[in-house]
Order: C-alpha cells, then sequence, then structure tokens
C-alpha cells in the first residue's frame, strides 16, 4: 500500500521579529531529521516578496518534494506604488509568489494540483467571509464592520483587521480609468473566487487518487476555532464554512487530509470525516527559549 510521510508548518512570518527569523534555519534542521517524503508549508511565511524567497530559500538544498500555498500576509501589497502599477495582491498571489517558489524548487499549489502515487494534492490560500464570526455578535456587528476592519471586542479594545489596510485585489487593475482601478473586491468576492478555483482544480484529480490532500491557508470548519467566554469579532477573519463544505464533498468518495494555518494555535481534529490538522509558528515577540525544541514543536510529520 503507498504511503507518505509529510512534514507540515505554517506562519512562519520570517519578517515579522527577529525571532521568526532565527527560527527558519532550525525548521530546516528538524525536517532533515524527520527525513519526510514531503514537505508542506501553509501560507503567511512573509509580509513582502523578498521575505517569501529569503524563507523558501533555506528549504532549497531539502531533496523532497516540497509544496507550498500562500497566505494572508503573503499578498499584502508591497507599496502605494506597485499598487498604481498593478501588482495588487491578485498579481503577487497569481505571478509572482509562484514565480518565487518555482525558483526556490516549491511546487505552488494553487491552480497546479499534483499527483503522487494514490494521493492527490491540491491547495488554495482560502481567505473569509465572514462565515466563522462569533454569532453571538450578530446584531451588534454587521458585514460593513467586518468589511471596514476596525472592530471593539468585549472588553472594550478596538484593534484592526491588517488586511483591510494592507491587502488589495483590484477589480479593474489593468483599466485606464483612474475610477475603476480603485475599485476592490470585497472580502466574501475574493473567498467565492478562490474557492471556486480549488474545487475546479480537485475536481481535475480526484478520478485518478484515492486520497485527497487540500493545504487551505484559512480554516475550514467552526469547530477549528475554540471560542472563548467572550466573543472575539476577529474570528470573522479566520477562514468559510464553504471551504469545509467542499471538503465533505470531496469526502463522501475519498480520504480527505486538511492541512490548515492562519489561527495560531495547534489543531488535530475530524469534523464530518475530514481531518484537519494546524501546526502553525505565529508571532515570537517574547520567545526567549530553546529554537531547536520550539521546530521539533511546530514540523509535525504526519503519515498517510
Amino acid at each position: 500500500m503507498f504511503a507518505m510521510r509529510i512534514a507540515v508548518s505554517s506562519d512562519l512570518h520570517c519578517d515579522v521579529t527577529p525571532q521568526n527569523r532565527k527560527l527558519v534555519p532550525y525548521l530546516v534542521e528538524e525536517v532533515l531529521r524527520q527525513s519526510p517524503d514531503a514537505l508542506v508549508l501553509a501560507g503567511d511565511l512573509a509580509n513582502s516578496l523578498a521575505g517569501w524567497g529569503e524563507v523558501l530559500r533555506h528549504f532549497q538544498p531539502l531533496d523532497l518534494l516540497k509544496l507550498v500555498v500562500p497566505g494572508n500576509h503573503d499578498v499584502w501589497i508591497e507599496s502605494k506604488s506597485a499598487l498604481s502599477r498593478a501588482q495588487d495582491s491578485a498579481w503577487k498571489h497569481d505571478i509572482a509568489l509562484r514565480g518565487i517558489a518555482a525558483e526556490q524548487g516549491f511546487h505552488y499549489l494553487p491552480g497546479s494540483p499534483l499527483i503522487i502515487g494514490a494521493v492527490g494534492f491540491a491547495g488554495s490560500l482560502g481567505w473569509y467571509d465572514y462565515s466563522l464570526r462569533d454569532p453571538r455578535l450578530d446584531g451588534a456587528i454587521g458585514r460593513h464592520h467586518y468589511e471596514e476592519g476596525t472592530l471593539t471586542d468585549c472588553n472594550g479594545c478596538t484593534g484592526v483587521w491588517n488586511d483591510t489596510r494592507r491587502a488589495a485585489w483590484l477589480r479593474y487593475p489593468l483599466s485606464k480609468d483612474w475610477r475603476q482601478r480603485r475599485l476592490r473586491l470585497p472580502a466574501w468576492e475574493v473567498c467565492a473566487k478562490l474557492r471556486g478555483a480549488l474545487e475546479a482544480e480537485c475536481q481535475r484529480i480526484v478520478g485518478r487518487v484515492t486520497k485527497l490532500v487540500v493545504v487551505i491557508h484559512t480554516n475550514p470548519f467552526r469547530s477549528c476555532l475554540v471560542p472563548g467566554i467572550k466573543p472575539d469579532p476577529f474570528d470573522a477573519y479566520e477562514g468559510s464554512v464553504h471551504l469545509g463544505e467542499l471538503l465533505v464533498r470531496f469526502g463522501v468518495q475519498h480520504e480527505v487530509l486538511c492541512i490548515c494555518g492562519h489561527r495560531h494555535q495547534p489543531l488535530d481534529m475530524t469534523e464530518s470525516g475530514i481531518r484537519v490538522i494546524r501546526s502553525p509558528v505565529g508571532y515570537l515577540d517574547h520567545f526567549n527559549g530553546d529554537y531547536g525544541a520550539l521546530a521539533a514543536k511546530v514540523v509535525r510529520v504526519l503519515h498517510i
């Protein structure tokens, strides 16, 4: 029977803190120590293209199958001048990140599924449509609040969801009319577009495999979130229940494993027959411990 060992991690955030950057070589050493058949990085490697390339370059010497999907941080726009040249989040997602991944020996899963033996791999950034919002806040917070991105939690603390400021999916990026060029796709439309692309890619390969590994940066089920005693308005940005519905449809006839990230909490759960694994690094602002031990904790090896 065909079997694979897959090392997974996500949310490396190499250019957020010096500690995150310092951890990357230890992650490479841990993958070498585990000697898996494949490596999957489930997004949020860096805020910039330079950082994305830096992370993948560290893993380049590894002689194994390497797969990657982008996260929401990875598609943040580089500058206002870049945006004026139509280098928006879609450009980063479709062109720039894909090109860097190829240069560094990584298979970029969005739009390009892969079959290894009886296992099929497909992937997506995923995004969010507010369907994972905490229902306890319905009535107090509406869609327009989530779209605006400035929210106040139950403790009276106000925060900003940075994607609303730093990600930009332009509706008409090449229009000659500057007013049209400024129009942006709402989050729910981005999510639907990416979900449709993922469904099409899964459809391309499911007839030829018995197992399907779907790598999505954001979360596919409400049960992937652990609600607090008080509701968190930022849960709305964690993913989409419609991603989970897609996985469940494919799970009727196939064994489906979902590898995700985005939420900086480890996870190993099964929902409606779909196993979901999350093994993130997260922000290491206050970390001053053993980097080797941390790497061993956040590089999870799965047997499929």
